[in-house]
Order: structure tokens, then C-alpha cells, then sequence
């Protein structure tokens, strides 16, 4: 299995010659110097995380003060509106209106009489209008402060979430530095800053090394539960999922014999046209299957969105300094800070990161941002995820391998509920997935 973007060489770590990939130096002075380099970045990191998420708290506590004080103001004013008393105070001017004109002597004593109470109407209306007015602004300010609050609340959380993964991957290097300087053991000796669930993974060993290029990144510290050990549930699955699968999911642009899943998630018009026509005959029964493999790419493009796995054109003066899953790293750096991809080229909500989050998000994946030689401008910024593939393929094909049912409802999350026709035919669908476009 084969990742759907070649691995780039990475100008930043070609910007440090003095520290090789088992954290050595050199020149054999210390063997230890970059893991104590890694452990600075991380944990410089995790005090920067930590920062942002007590800034993110406390814009959180004060809008929220905003916001109550300002839903008190709009009590108060609701309050002193009296609707009753305006009503009141017409009537009373009709009263009198009606008393001067029944005591008129003079046609000029009525116009009088009418003029004096169309003024009356007219102040109690706009006194009323103003203080409506009033209210109206006071009810657009809480709406527009609890909305704010609503996104702060959501940034503070993955702020928070994202200090606690950095806390631990410091602490993890510490742990590592701690037992290297003791005296490592042959699995450290063998790969130094692997996770023991990736070096010691016998059920897709393809999968080690790519997962051993993040494994600077607090999210993939631990390898999934799914990628770790052979999936659990095969183990409890129906004798037809239980089985080996026909064939490991290949990513491989290049090849003229793709995966149907492969081709399919790339939307390939005639993959749909393939599948569908093995599983239905009749109209009714290939719409139906239409809109159901429909649903299901858009669950797992969603699902790749989330976890971050994109496919970054060359020519970006940013992202051509990382290679891809470095690239990968920082961009769910941005999205644990609430730069979101929008899956249209852009950021969602319209948010766009200033160099300080960029700076963050960059730590978070396990590099030093002082060696980063170009900080896009704000309009650049803007502009970082224009020409962005969402790589749903690789996505799938580091995740789900298999295509399991179990593998498949566990990278779906919630979105799975939305597929259960699928899943429910899912043993005819399966083996139509491993097909090539000659099978």
C-alpha cells in the first residue's frame, strides 16, 4: 500500500546536517542530541499550546460576561417598555379630545382641539418606536455576542485538547530521553522515536513507516487502534467479512488497473457506473445504489477533511518546505486551532491564520518554526489551501486497508448512522471494491 503522493525531501530537515534521523550527532559526540533537540520542540510547543489555550479560556469567560451583561441591559429595557402606559396615555388625549370639542364654541376651537391630540398620538408613538429600536439593538447585540461565544467555546476546546496532546508528547520525550541516557534497549536502538504500537505492528507493516514520519506529531504519538494490531473486529465479524481480504488497498496514481474504491473515491464517473451495474438492474434499484455510494464518498471525503489527509500541489512557497505527511501535520495543527479546510479551497467560516498560528501549528507537528525560511502574508494565507486535494484514496488506504465493516464504522464515526442501507449489503459490495478496471 502506497501512499497517493510521492514522499517529498524536506528542506527543513536538509536545513540541520549535524542531526541524522536516529537523533545522533555527526560526529559521534552525543548520541542523544536530537532526541534533547526534539524534546526542546516539543516541549517549547506544549508551553505555547498551554498559553494559547488559557488566552482562548479567558476570550471565553470574558465574552461570556459580555454577553449576560448585555441580556441583563435587554431586561431591563423590556422591562421599562409599558406598552399599557402608552395605550393609556392615547386614550386619555381622546378623552380630551372629545371634552374640547363638546365645549367648542368655534369651528377653530376644534381644529385646535384635533391638533392637540394628533401631537399627543404622535409623541406617545415615538417615544414607543424609540424604545422598540432600542430593544431591537440590545436583542442583535446578544445574538451576535452568543454566537461569538458559541465559536470561542469551540476554539477554547480543541485549544485545550490540542495542550493536553502536546503536554504528553513532551512528556513522552522526556520519558525517552530519561531512558536513552539510562541506556537504551534494542527496540529504542532499533527505531528511536517510533511508537512501540508502529514498531511492533505485524498486521500492515507498510504502514509503519509512514506513521513513524508523524510520530513527532502529539496526535500520532499512539498509532490507532485500528492500524496497531489486527482489527478486533474480524475476530466477531460474519464468516464473509471474517475472511482475508481479496486483495490490500494500492493507492497508485499511476497504475491503469486502480482499485474500483480507488477510482471510485476520486469520483470516477465510470467506477460508479461499474459497480452499480454489477449490484442492480432495474431504474429504481440504480438510483438507489447511486445515492448510496454517493453518501458513502462523501462521508469518507468528509472523514479525510477531519483527519487531515491532503494532497499538497508542488509550487506552494509554504508547503513545498515540508513533505507531505509533515504537510499533513501542520495543516491538523491548523485545524486543532480552528483553521479548518472548508473543502472548497478555502478556510471554513472565513477564518485565516496569522503567522503566530501557523508558528503553533508547525510545533505541533514536531518542527522547529525557526527554521521555516517563508511565513505567508495574510492574503497569501488566505490562499493556502486553494490547490488542495482531499486525498480520500490514501485516506482510506492507511485507515481502513481491508474495507471492513468494523474498520469502516470506526473512521466514520457518527457519519456511518447515515449508511446503515449500505452496510447492510455491504458483503456484495466489498469484494466489487477490490476489483480492478481489467476484473
Amino acid at each position: 500500500m502506497t501512499d497517493a503522493t510521492p514522499p517529498r525531501s524536506s528542506p527543513i530537515e536538509s536545513a540541520a546536517p549535524g542531526e541524522g534521523a536516529s537523533g545522533a550527532d555527526v560526529n559521534g559526540i552525543d548520541p542523544n542530541v536530537g532526541r534533547r533537540r526534539l524534546l526542546e520542540i516539543r516541549c517549547g510547543f506544549a508551553e505555547l499550546a498551554r498559553q494559547e489555550a488559557d488566552a482562548a479560556e479567558a476570550r471565553v469567560i470574558e465574552t461570556r460576561r459580555a454577553c449576560d451583561a448585555q441580556f441583563g441591559s435587554l431586561v431591563e429595557s423590556q422591562a421599562v417598555l409599558d406598552l399599557g402606559g402608552s395605550q393609556a396615555a392615547k386614550e386619555e388625549a381622546h378623552r380630551a379630545f372629545r371634552k374640547a370639542v363638546a365645549a367648542a364654541r368655534e369651528r377653530s376651537h376644534v381644529e385646535a382641539a384635533a391638533t392637540a391630540w394628533l401631537s399627543e398620538i404622535n409623541r406617545a408613538n415615538g417615544i414607543m418606536r424609540t424604545a422598540q429600536q432600542g430593544i431591537r439593538h440590545e436583542r442583535d447585540a446578544v445574538e451576535l455576542l452568543r454566537d461569538q461565544l458559541e465559536r470561542l467555546t469551540v476554539t477554547a476546546e480543541a485549544s485545550r485538547t490540542m495542550a493536553g496532546s502536546a503536554a504528553k508528547a513532551c512528556r513522552e520525550a522526556e520519558e525517552a530521553l530519561a531512558a536513552s541516557e539510562a541506556g537504551p534497549t534494542p527496540e529504542i536502538a532499533a527505531t528511536p522515536e517510533a511508537p512501540e504500537a508502529v514498531a511492533g505492528s505485524v498486521a500492515w507493516p507498510s504502514l509503519a513507516a509512514a506513521l513513524a514520519v508523524g510520530a513527532s506529531s502529539p496526535d500520532l504519538a499512539e498509532a490507532p487502534p485500528d492500524l496497531a494490531e489486527a482489527p478486533p473486529d474480524l475476530a466477531e465479524a460474519p464468516p464473509d467479512l471474517a475472511e482475508d481480504p481479496p486483495d490490500q488497498l494500492v493507492v497508485d496514481p499511476a497504475s491503469v488497473h486502480a482499485q474500483a474504491i480507488v477510482r471510485l473515491l476520486r469520483r470516477d464517473n465510470a467506477a460508479l457506473t461499474m459497480i452499480v451495474d454489477r449490484l442492480a438492474s432495474d431504474p429504481a434499484a440504480r438510483s438507489r445504489w447511486q445515492f448510496l455510494l454517493s453518501n458513502f464518498v462523501d462521508a469518507v471525503a468528509a472523514a479525510a477533511i477531519d483527519d487531515g489527509f491532503f494532497d499538497f500541489a508542488e509550487g506552494s512557497l509554504f508547503w513545498d518546505l515540508f513533505d507531505s505527511e509533515q504537510a499533513r501535520e501542520v495543516a491538523r495543527g491548523l485545524a486543532a486551532l480552528g483553521f479548518r479546510y472548508d473543502g472548497m479551497g478555502g478556510f471554513a467560516d472565513g477564518r485565516v491564520p496569522g503567522q503566530r498560528d501557523l508558528a503553533l501549528a508547525v510545533g505541533q507537528a514536531g518542527m522547529n518554526p525557526g527554521r521555516i525560511r517563508f511565513w505567508p502574508h495574510p492574503a497569501e494565507a488566505a490562499e493556502l489551501f486553494r490547490n488542495v486535494r482531499v486525498a480520500s484514496d490514501s485516506y482510506i488506504a492507511y485507515r481502513a486497508p481491508a474495507l471492513t465493516l468494523g474498520q469502516l464504522v470506526q473512521i466514520l464515526g457518527r457519519r456511518a448512522e447515515m449508511l446503515t442501507d449500505l452496510w447492510n449489503d455491504w458483503p456484495r459490495v466489498r469484494p466489487l471494491l477490490f476489483t480492478t478496471s481489467g476484473g
